[in-house]
């Protein structure tokens, strides 16, 4: 199940709206969420330290990387792919080699 991310409005204006009836659980139950969501996101958003959040969602869980990022991360998985291939290979000989050298042991 892929879980679902909210931005910073959206939990603003539901905990807004628990405050304004006061009771977290219904608002929760008519957005479809969970209550100790909203009362999570309630303890955050009371924080001190919101002014420095610039509209992204209090916790970042992704990792987006920038142009020059991205390209080190296509070169780094190349030479891993290549390490990878290199590695797979040599099994594979030493399998062969082993089997020539030992007919009675079976290996796949």
């Amino acid at each position: 199940m892929k879980r679902k991310q909210y931005d910073l409005n959206f939990k603003k204006m539901v905990v807004a709206q628990g405050k304004e009836i006061g009771n977290m659980t219904t608002v929760a139950r008519q957005h479809e969420l969970d209550s100790k969501m909203v009362i999570r996101w309630a303890k955050e958003l009371n924080r001190k330290d919101l002014d420095q959040l610039d509209g992204k969602s209090v916790k970042q869980s992704k990792f987006v990387p920038t142009a020059e990022g991205y390209v080190q991360l296509e070169k780094e998985n190349e030479k891993l792919k290549k390490l990878f291939a290199e590695q797979a290979l040599e099994r594979d000989i030493l399998k062969d080699l082993l089997k020539k050298t030992n007919p009675q042991l079976r290996i796949k």
